[in-house]
Parts: structure tokens; sequence; C-alpha cells
């Protein structure tokens, strides 16, 4: 029996619950890290499309104060020094 492909939504709403799940368990880095290096070895080019979405999600599910402090975190990390 062939299975069928999950939806954007489908795939939107699993991906919210498992970061919702990691960061609640203080796993967020490491589960991170795992989806990055998995989407460069398996999608090196849909990488920073992925990568965008994660970014997106894990800002949209933060409170105001947390979503600037995060973002603003994000930033720097990216920007060459």
């Amino acid at each position: 029996m062939a299975r069928s492909k999950p939806t954007e939504e489908t795939m939107q709403r699993v991906m919210a619950e498992v970061l919702e799940e990691a960061r609640a368990n203080n796993k967020l880095p490491g589960l991170l890290a795992g989806i990055v290096q998995n989407m460069r070895d398996s999608d090196p080019e849909g990488v920073d499309t992925a990568l965008k979405s994660i970014i997106e999600q894990m800002a949209a599910s933060l409170p105001e104060h947390k979503r600037h402090k995060f973002l603003e975190e994000l930033l720097a990390f990216v920007r060459p020094n």
C-alpha cells in the first residue's frame, strides 16, 4: 500500500510539535544541529528554504520580548565578524 505524501500544513504542524517538545526538554540545539546536517546531506539546495521556515516557526512561537532576543542572537551568530 502506497503512502501519500504529507501536506505542507501537516509537515509544519509536526515540526512545530517536535520543536516545542525539544524546547521543553532543553534539547533544541542538538535537535536543530541534527536537522540541519540531515538537510545538508539530503537536499543541499533546499536547506536555505527549510532553515528559513524553521526560524520563522520558532520566532512565531515565542512571546514578543523573547522573539526579539532570539532574532538578535541569531543575527549575531550568522553575521560574519
